[in-house]
């Protein structure tokens, strides 16, 4: 089982990633159209969190892509952290990588607010952007209806579970695409200086690879779980796929994929803390880490 996922910020947030785009006539959220296109011819469900900004701000682009049925739309925060400079200046100082309590608490309820005003969303899946949480997110977003997060990235992790304040977390188990693929800025040499800065690593390492290396290890590291009996939670940004080599890799993905069955976020709901019995036994002979909530940055993703 799949939970295909992406994250979408609008042209205001002015990400690295967004400065590649050499098509003036373009915007990150015009690119998720093609995707969405993507998803319909092979079939597949994917679970998009998107900025309150693409609400606000794109929503004459953005309209085709949130009311599509293979899409749920989860929240991505509403200002997402910008400008990020101020925030991670607050966040060293407080710890409170998000803002002040009060602000993050509007932050969720405005993301909550836009995406039930204009398309008519029922927001129950999250995604901080830069996967940013904070002492004071999950008591917040469990406030505002939350009911499953994404912000973790966990090798070992293969069936979702429940966490503070009632919360599911389906971490990101396959290796994500932004921070492990060269595009766009992520050159050899951007990589290379930036791991010698030692921004660290997350649980796949400090490697980044070709976008075809790429594409092979998340099929393989997706047939694992798929052997297990878990659940595959995958991060492909639209954007990232684009540049990279023009959806070339994802296209080949999204056929794999389209042989087996894929859920929204919201589906996981029902699942967690229950794993089949298979889920069970590989558990038993593969206890995960023991890993606290994590609170502040989480290392490697610096810019999307």
């Amino acid at each position: 089982m799949i939970c295909l996922t992406g994250d979408v910020h609008p042209m205001s947030l002015q990400i690295n990633d967004q400065k590649h785009i050499s098509d003036s006539a373009l915007t990150e959220t015009r690119i998720t159209q093609q995707y969405v296109g993507l998803l319909a011819r092979y079939g597949v469900k994917a679970t998009l969190y998107v900025c309150g900004g693409c609400f606000r701000d794109e929503w004459c682009d953005l309209e085709p892509v949130v009311t599509h049925p293979l899409v749920e739309v989860g929240g991505h925060m509403f200002n997402a952290r910008f400008p990020r400079e101020c925030f991670d200046a607050y966040g060293e100082q407080t710890g409170l990588w998000n803002g002040p309590k009060w602000f993050q608490d509007w932050d969720i309820g405005e993301m909550i607010r836009v995406a039930q005003e204009r398309g008519g969303a029922e927001i129950v899946s999250w995604r901080a952007h830069s996967y940013m949480v904070d002492s004071n997110s999950h008591e917040l977003l469990a406030k505002h209806g939350i009911k499953l997060v994404s912000d973790d990235v966990e090798s070992d992790s293969v069936w979702p579970r429940t966490i503070d304040f009632g919360l599911i977390t389906h971490p990101i188990n396959v290796i994500p695409d932004h921070d492990h693929l060269y595009h766009a800025h992520r050159t050899p040499e951007y990589v290379e200086e930036v791991n010698r800065r030692s921004y660290g690593a997350d649980d796949f390492g400090a490697v980044s690879y070709t976008i075809e290396d790429w594409g092979e290890k998340v099929i393989e590291q997706v047939e694992r779980i798929d052997r297990i009996g878990g659940l595959a939670t995958v991060l492909a940004h639209p954007l990232c796929h684009f540049l990279a080599d023009g959806f070339a890799t994802l296209e080949k993905i999204l056929a794999r994929f389209a042989s087996k069955p894929t859920v929204f976020a919201r589906d996981i709901r029902d699942l967690a803390d229950s794993p089949p019995p298979a889920v069970t036994a590989w558990l038993e002979q593969h206890p995960p880490a023991l890993r606290p909530v994590r609170y502040g940055p989480m290392g490697r993703h610096l810019t999307s």
